[in-house]
């Protein structure tokens, strides 16, 4: 793997992967929805998904031939910390998605009818989400947990926000985020010509980064929201702990002790209130990685009737986790997370994501091939350490029932 900064501040990432004749590119913008005005939440997201369909010297419909001959769409979506921009290609095609590329960058062909389609469908899509129990868990917990933060924003923003936002608001937006410095460019696969490469993105004019600034918010008491869905199915409980940044020492030992809790069929949650007591539609954990402060979150979807006995098994198991780190555990959580792992990085889209994900967290390039080895150190002790803390201190829950 190689590491390119070039004089216009763009970052490049080369991972040279010669079997077939397909590269594979993701392009990493720095601040994601964290650097948004909390009124025009959403606003990064549409302006990407308007603008990388077509610029001013070309139609939706020549960028489709285009693509259709050499590759893939632009794919565009945004988390909390970044944003990005994916496709794939044959090598062949490399110049002329450059060109594409530098055209929606330096002329992006927003109108009218463009920026509605996409608005429209954003709007469905939000709503789509107030239909899962899950999507609506996690979109309530997010705001109660992160109440006031920059994380409270979510990346798809809410109906209200996306509602007021314009076509100027888009077009405006998107001059102020789309490649600043600092963007990276992380290539996976036949490389024929990185000069060529390197030439092409030394052309593009970057702008100064939106700065984005780490926070801390921890969880200091316990909170309880219900949230009421007509027509729900299911009780659905999703609860959230304090949990490190990606800067942490102990973001590792968390990221091992979510696979323990909940991730996979021998997995604490899926054995102790599914298998075990039949209490489960659905259960599990989640981790994510974050430049700022983290949570730790699990969840369990069941039966209403179930509703106080399955909320009251799922604190106790919080409570008694230590019990739970034997050597055993830890030894089946360590050899799924590496499985996992391994079977998340077999394709060049998926190799160039984690190239260059952890560089644009600030983590670096190398910090992907470190992970399988810092886990595998990772002792008991240390995950007991963990299970303590997340046994004992407060906690946010939203629970979402027919109503």
């Amino acid at each position: 793997m190689e590491f390119v900064k070039l004089e216009n501040g763009l970052k490049v990432i080369f991972n040279q992967v010669d079997e077939l004749d397909i590269l594979a590119c993701t392009v990493f913008l720095p601040g994601g929805s964290s650097v948004e005005p909390g009124s025009k939440a959403g606003i990064t997201v549409l302006s990407l998904k308007t603008a990388f369909k077509k610029s001013l010297k070309r139609g939706s419909l020549e960028f489709a031939k285009i693509q259709e001959q050499f590759g893939t769409p632009f794919v565009s979506d945004v988390s909390n910390d970044y944003s990005f921009i994916k496709f794939q290609i044959v090598p062949d095609g490399l110049k002329e998605y450059m060109e594409l590329l530098h055209e929606v960058i330096e002329e992006p062909g927003f109108t009218e009818e463009s920026f509605s389609v996409e608005k429209e469908t954003l709007l469905a899509a939000i709503r789509s989400r107030k239909e899962n129990p899950f999507s609506l868990a996690y979109e309530k917990l997010m705001a109660l947990t992160y109440s006031g933060t920059p994380y409270e924003k979510l990346p798809y923003g809410n109906e209200s926000t996306v509602k007021q936002l314009t076509l100027e608001d888009v077009r405006s937006w998107f001059k102020e985020v789309v490649l600043p410095q600092k963007t990276l460019f992380s290539f996976c696969g036949k490389l024929k010509s990185q000069e060529k490469i390197l030439d092409l993105l030394g052309e593009l004019r970057t702008k100064e980064e939106k700065q984005s600034f780490p926070f801390i918010e921890k969880i200091e008491d316990t909170e309880e929201l219900e949230v009421k869905r007509k027509g729900s199915s299911q009780v659905f409980i999703m609860v959230c702990v304090n949990a490190p940044s990606i800067f942490q020492e102990e973001f590792i030992d968390y990221k091992l002790f979510n696979t323990l809790l909940g991730e996979g069929i021998g997995s604490l949650l899926f054995q102790e209130l599914r298998e075990k007591r039949g209490f489960a539609y659905s259960t599990g954990s989640f981790f994510p990685s974050r430049k700022s402060t983290g949570r730790l979150f699990f969840y369990i979807g069941t039966s209403p009737e179930k509703e106080e006995e399955v909320k009251k098994a799922l604190l106790e198991l919080k409570e008694l986790l230590p019990e739970f780190v034997t050597e055993e555990n830890v030894r089946r959580a360590k050899q799924f997370f590496r499985g996992n792992f391994e079977l998340d990085h077999e394709t060049r889209m998926k190799k160039a994501w984690y190239a260059g994900v952890w560089e644009v967290l600030g983590k670096g390039t190398s910090f992907d091939k470190e992970i399988l080895d810092l886990v595998e150190n990772t002792s008991v002790s240390r995950l007991k350490e963990v299970a303590e803390r997340v046994a004992s201190e407060p906690y946010h829950m939203v629970v979402v029932k027919d109503g």
